[in-house]
């Protein structure tokens, strides 16, 4: 049995009208508190509570929003029952709620436990003749008739609704042997079996695991992420919890995810769906979260993988030579943000230092730039000369933030978005690395020694030696981490 997420959470789409029955007999449950629990995506929720009698729990509840149920034994022991408009009247046994389970009352959960009784039944047919493929195929074709008479075929019942999702895709014979062709098949009628108008689904645990199965599936890019994201929230009612909760969903999941380049699925979301506030389609948030949303996919937008990184124009240490990298005629050029005072920095630069001198040495055309974060320059000055960082090492200091009329009018040397370069590239944590083309454009952003060295491995095709040590580190930073958190 699947291990039971039970969040206590008040069901604000309870409807207030008509008293629904949900009775059900258990026999062997000892007079307890059992609950009613119902699904939101993937985890269950508190609904109801009941005391159960003499083996019988009945829930005196208004009528419930449809979707799939969940009867709540101690223990956390538990089984699931479709719920619709009708009256639901089951009986089951403590110890085998499945294979003991009668639906007394409600179409929905006969087909609803028709169909799982009816699947059991023939996996333990099948274990008998596993080796014969013609009773296996006739099997197939068996289960198949039935999933369309008895499910594909009466979908104006929600229970089979509910069962039709988890059917794989009827593939046409033509493309079974062609592997490109049955995956383009499958992607363009994924959703065929899914009724993405009816907002009960988002009540099923089935619809989560099959939005993230697809995208899974699909192109790990987010323009193409972004499309069919679009394309499935866009049939949904812009004002059901289906909507919600798959806009969340999907904008979460790529606004906190570790791959590089993801970060754009959250900004396209956030521009379609919650941006700007004012018109915003995302009505279950307040205006506080929009507008700090909306602030944060502003200035990500910029800085997204395949845009020009924004152009600013620093002093070195002498805070007399100003140098715009935009002039450096390097193949790639790696902007490092970084403060002295930053323990992550400490690590990181020296990691960074010797990666350069082997990429230098393997003639790779790269200069790295790095960029001092801290409004105070003497520590990050005295650090470079420690640690005899000899790349571009720029910043801003003191007087040009003071003064910046005089560098910006009267000397001409800068503009105001380098001077507001902290705020240009959001350093909101340092390190910051980005990896920049010929051309300007970010190609590599986040970055760390190790991935930056990988990167490098894979677009020149070198063998960087450093990569091996880098690697070695990173596992013991990560044992030391697992046997520090095992002794908490």
């Amino acid at each position: 049995m699947k291990k039971l997420i039970f969040i206590v959470f008040a069901l604000v789409s309870v409807q207030f009208n008509a008293q629904q029955n949900l009775k059900f007999k258990i026999v062997d449950l000892q007079d307890t508190t059992v609950f009613l629990a119902r699904y939101f995506g993937e985890r269950l929720y508190y609904a109801d509570t009941a005391i159960s009698k003499n083996q019988n729990v009945v829930f005196n509840t208004k009528k419930l929003v449809g979707g799939v149920y969940a009867v709540v034994c101690p223990g956390s022991k538990y089984f699931e029952f479709i719920v619709t408009d009708e009256d639901v009247i089951m009986e089951t046994k403590l110890d085998d709620f499945i294979g003991s389970m009668k639906v007394i009352k409600s179409e929905n959960n006969k087909i609803f436990y028709g169909y799982i009784n009816y699947l059991n039944q023939k996996k333990n047919e099948a274990k008998s003749f596993m080796e014969n493929k013609e009773k296996m195929a006739a099997l197939d074709k068996e289960v198949k008739d039935y999933q369309k008479n008895n499910i594909l075929d009466k979908t104006e019942f929600f229970g089979a609704k509910v069962l039709a999702m988890s059917i794989d895709i009827k593939l046409p014979e033509k493309f079974k042997n062609n592997d490109t062709l049955k995956y383009n098949y499958i992607i363009r009628h994924f959703w065929d079996n899914i009724d993405l108008k009816d907002n009960r689904i988002v009540h099923t645990p089935v619809f989560h695991n099959k939005l993230d199965q697809f995208f899974k599936m699909i192109p790990n890019h987010p323009d193409t992420i972004c499309k069919y994201s679009y394309k499935i929230i866009d049939e949904m009612d812009p004002k059901s919890d289906l909507f919600k909760y798959t806009v969340h969903h999907i904008t979460y999941k790529y606004e906190t995810s570790n791959v590089m380049g993801m970060d754009a699925v959250f900004v396209c979301m956030a521009q379609k769906y919650y941006c700007p506030p004012e018109s915003t389609a995302a009505f279950w948030l307040d205006s506080t979260k929009l507008v700090d949303l909306c602030d944060k996919a502003s200035k990500l937008e910029p800085l997204l993988v395949g845009k020009n990184a924004p152009r600013i124009i620093l002093a070195d240490t002498s805070q007399e030579n100003w140098v715009d990298f935009y002039q450096l005629k390097n193949k790639y050029n790696l902007l490092i943000f970084w403060d002295p005072d930053c323990g992550h920095c400490k690590k990181e630069i020296p990691k960074l230092l010797k990666l350069y001198h082997e990429l230098k040495e393997k003639n790779i055309d790269i200069e790295f730039i790095g960029y001092g974060t801290n409004l105070e320059n003497e520590d990050w000055r005295k650090f470079i000369r420690d640690k005899k960082l000899d790349w571009l090492n720029l910043s801003d200091f003191p007087d040009a933030n003071e003064n910046p009329t005089k560098y910006l009018f009267d000397q001409k040397v800068t503009d105001l978005k380098s001077l507001n370069f902290r705020k240009t590239y959001d350093i909101f944590s340092t390190p910051q690395v980005y990896l920049v083309d010929k051309d300007k454009k970010i190609i590599g952003k986040k970055l760390d020694a190790l991935t930056l060295a990988t990167m490098m491995e894979h677009i020149e095709d070198v063998k960087i030696e450093y990569k091996t040590v880098l690697e070695e580190q990173q596992k013991k930073e990560k044992e030391k981490k697992e046997e520090s958190k095992n002794k908490k």
